[in-house]
């Protein structure tokens, strides 16, 4: 009787486990969600790479902005 119901149970969970493996149901959202992860990776690495010389020429329009205001 206990052999049996042991049986039963493993057997309940190799189903279980193998329906469990074969559920591809969020693959796709993981998919999408690794490529945005990368492309913020890289869109912080261009920031701290170049993130001074960006500044840089957001000052210096700043300041052509500022002249041409002043030479209105």
């Amino acid at each position: 009787m206990i052999a049996k119901n042991l049986d039963i149970i493993a057997s309940s969970a190799r189903d279980a486990m193998t329906r469990l493996h074969n559920d591809e149901r969020g693959q796709g959202m993981t998919e999408y969600v690794i490529i945005l992860v990368a492309i913020a990776v890289v869109c912080i690495a261009i920031a701290v790479q170049f993130g001074g010389k960006i500044k840089g020429l957001f000052e210096t329009a700043d300041g052509e902005i500022d002249t041409v205001d002043q030479n209105l």
